[in-house]
């Protein structure tokens, strides 16, 4: 996706709520403008120019038929000095009213077409749960999250949260989040960061969902109002009067959750006896006589409409404080969770500055490094980067072999041919009217003063006179043709092939670290020094860095995958010490090793030794030679 579509559904919600302001103030539009206030008329021009501001940066697959005309009517209002007219202002009027439901329609129509550049995102808009709201309010509430943290321009207009519990809460979150210490300029000042805060709070909101929806304690209530919902008015009347009523003794047990987990779940407080004592008063007893001539007893109703309106209040009044209780849980549940989550947030934060504070030096995008603020700052001792960094600095020779390393090419040059296209200009003379005087010849024209005597002398004959007229209306008349020759130049194209040296990627680095006894003290701070060195390079040119630390064995440590947490490992080869004797060959066994496979075979490789070892055998020797 271009740069220039990267925010254009996020500027596409912008200027959709001046629309929608604009048709929720105005729902059957604006037909006179005479019955309009000064203040209804500035607010329509207010609100058009945010619209305008906002559009201007919107990507359409294909410019809108309104477009134009709102261009012109966001530029009349720009650049106008004074009051707009009665007849301007009628006009701008007319224009917007007249094309609100146009532009609602293609913005949202732009808003379904770009996608998130985050996977996370594009995960939650698709297939979170509906409690989250529609794929558009879920679409809205990504744009509204990302405007909230960086708000772009005109930052007058912002992009509202949906209306649902998740949405607002997010909001609550960042609200409270963006406004302790300096976060908010800090957030702003870096992407990486603000799109690490947005998908932690994606995935905390996912996860609260999830918990709530397992830990529901009301959900055999709510089986319980819907059976209520299906039973006949008779029915429920029937079961609610009865002595041993199925009703009461399910609605005694609400919530679903035993007494010793209960906590502060309430139970229900509907007043089931005022109920069971209405719709036993409705009862009453009528004696028959069946069809063998005995008297039997049989139940009937006062009135089946008042047990129709008596079993809607009991579901309402059931499902009211059902709603009210079920709430009350919820909030007490997701405010103890969204203590804990910003606690998690700001220590992540806080600990991620510190981490920024030591490895700025040697890395560019910290973005990539957000995981390891959470929980692993403590033990992994990052500081200790900051103290080689210093190392590093002071001493101008290990700077200069730093960047020997760090910019060195490969040792020949790869050349490739490629087709270009070069101009060619070529002389061509073409003919060009001159002055009179350089006669090329004659031709037919109507030019009176080049015509020859012979035809002017036709004019002078009353009896030829006509003859004259014909051809000079024809461009028939007889005339010197005037001529010079004029150079210039025309140009072509063609191709020719040339060769051009191919600019490689700079390779991998292989260090080999003497680990040895006698490295102790200044060459282990050199050692070490470089080590971190470059690391850094590789980490900021993107190259492969593989360090093979060496005394009586060897130990390997692959600087190349960020989702393995190189990082920390370098802290951990900086905080050992050296000790153990020295044997170099195995260290350059596993350097040979590494160089034959594809990845590595380009490698720079540097010894950091005292070179205090036996020599080394011929076969290992010829191979390095080789």
């Amino acid at each position: 996706m271009k740069r220039k579509n990267r925010h254009s559904r996020k500027y596409s919600h912008k200027a959709l709520k001046p629309i929608l302001e604009l048709k929720q103030k105005y729902p059957d539009g604006i037909n006179d403008i005479n019955d309009l206030s000064e203040e209804q008329s500035a607010w329509i021009q207010i609100k058009v120019q945010q619209f305008r501001e906002c559009i201007k940066k919107v990507d359409f697959a294909c410019k809108p038929v309104w477009w134009e005309s709102m261009r012109l009517t966001r530029n009349k209002i720009a650049h106008q000095e004074e009051n707009l007219s009665p007849e301007e202002l009628s006009s701008l009027i007319s224009t917007v009213s007249e094309n609100l439901e146009k532009i609602e329609n293609d913005l949202n129509q732009n808003i379904k077409r770009y996608k998130q550049e985050s996977k996370a995102k594009r995960k939650f808009e698709n297939f979170s749960s509906m409690e989250f709201g529609t794929t558009e309010d879920r679409k809205q509430f990504i744009d509204a999250m990302e405007d909230y943290i960086n708000p772009s321009a005109p930052e007058d207009v912002k992009i509202d949260f949906p209306k649902n519990k998740y949405s607002l809460l997010a909001e609550q979150i960042l609200k409270e989040f963006l406004n302790k210490k300096d976060y908010k300029s800090y957030v702003s000042t870096h992407d990486g960061i603000a799109e690490n805060i947005q998908t932690d709070i994606l995935e905390w909101l996912e996860k609260m969902h999830k918990f709530l929806k397992k830990e529901d304690p009301f959900k055999e209530e709510a089986i319980f109002i819907e059976k209520q919902k299906r039973l006949s008015a008779v029915d429920f009347a029937l079961d609610l009067s009865n002595e041993k009523s199925k009703i009461e003794y399910h609605y005694k047990r609400l919530p679903s959750i035993s007494e010793s987990k209960r906590g502060n779940i309430e139970k229900s407080s509907v007043d089931f006896d005022f109920y069971k004592k209405v719709c036993a008063a409705e009862k009453r007893i009528e004696t028959k006589t069946n069809e063998k001539g005995t008297q039997i007893e049989v139940l009937k109703w006062n009135s089946e409409e008042k047990l129709e309106i008596l079993k809607r209040n009991f579901i309402s009044d059931l499902e009211k404080n059902f709603i009210d209780r079920k709430n009350k849980w919820e909030l007490e549940q997701i405010e103890a969770k969204r203590k804990e989550f910003l606690d998690s947030l700001y220590l992540k934060i806080d600990n991620f500055i510190r981490i920024e504070s030591v490895l700025v030096p040697f890395i560019k995008n910290l973005g990539r490094l957000w995981d390891l603020s959470e929980g692993y700052f403590e033990t992994s001792g990052f500081e200790i980067l900051g103290t080689f960094a210093e190392l590093l600095e002071k001493d101008e020779s290990l700077q200069e072999l730093a960047e020997l390393l760090g910019k060195q090419s490969r040792s020949q040059s790869i050349f490739e041919k490629e087709m270009r296209e070069k101009v060619v200009l070529h002389s061509n003379w073409q003919p060009k009217k001159a002055y009179r005087g350089e006669i090329n010849g004659l031709k037919y024209s109507n030019d009176i003063s080049a015509a020859l005597p012979s035809e002017l002398s036709l004019m002078k004959n009353p009896a030829l006179n006509k003859l004259f007229q014909l051809k000079f209306a024809q461009k028939q008349l007889l005339s010197y043709d005037y001529q010079i020759q004029e150079e210039s130049d025309v140009e072509s194209k063609e191709k020719e092939e040339v060769e051009t040296e191919k600019k490689e990627k700079k390779g991998p680095i292989i260090i080999c670290v003497d680990t040895s006894g006698s490295m102790n003290g200044t060459p282990e701070n050199i050692a070490k020094t470089i080590t971190f060195a470059l690391s850094k390079i590789a980490i900021e040119e993107d190259r492969k860095c593989y360090v093979i630390s060496f005394s009586t064995d060897i130990q390997t440590l692959d600087l190349s995958d960020f989702s393995d947490n190189p990082v920390g490992k370098l802290v951990q080869f900086l905080r050992m010490s050296f000790n153990g004797g020295t044997d170099a060959v195995p260290a350059l066994n596993q350097a040979l090793k590494i160089l034959s496979e594809n990845k590595w075979k380009d490698a720079d490789v540097l010894m950091i030794s005292d070179f205090v070892m036996q020599s080394l055998d011929k076969e290992l020797a010829d191979k390095i030679e080789s």
